[in-house]
């Protein structure tokens, strides 16, 4: 006896639509890792203090992008919950993002402080974005082992 059945699935789009479902949880985890690093650094308070932020541009241009292939596909900035011109540290904060964006082929992730003066704030004790990154090799590698691609 034979039994005869005929593929009527399309396969490229089968394949694309896994893909995007792999690339979607990718973005998820990278995104939830680096959201908590630099949540962290854009609320701290170091050696007891925070630093006056009085324009809150500096915490608005903490943040960062994930790219894949050489194109954008997540991004954080937040507005600073302070200061009197939050909009100008969103805006660089991206655009510093945006300028160190490279053409590749991959993922990648860009973690900026976009403010001119933020090493500057750095180098005098204030955790502006070091932090977000101190141990962030452990924190991807147990995301994603969480994910299992790991």
């Amino acid at each position: 006896m034979k039994i005869g059945l005929q593929i009527t699935t399309d396969m490229k789009a089968l394949a694309q639509e896994v893909q995007n479902e792999i690339d979607n949880e990718v973005i998820k985890h990278l995104s939830a890792v680096l959201e908590r690093g630099v949540e962290l650094v854009r609320n701290k308070i170091s050696n007891g203090k925070a630093y006056d932020d009085h324009t809150g541009n500096l915490r608005s241009s903490t943040g960062f992008i994930i790219y894949k292939d050489g194109k954008v596909v997540h991004k954080s900035f937040k507005e600073s919950p302070v200061g009197t011109d939050k909009a100008t540290g969103l805006k660089e904060g991206l655009q510093v993002a945006l300028d160190v964006l490279r053409e590749s082929t991959g993922w990648g992730v860009v973690l900026v402080s976009g403010m001119e003066y933020s090493s500057w704030v750095e180098r005098k004790g204030f955790d502006v974005l070091s932090g977000a990154y101190i141990n962030l090799d452990s924190a991807l590698k147990q995301a994603f082992a969480e994910m299992g691609s790991i």
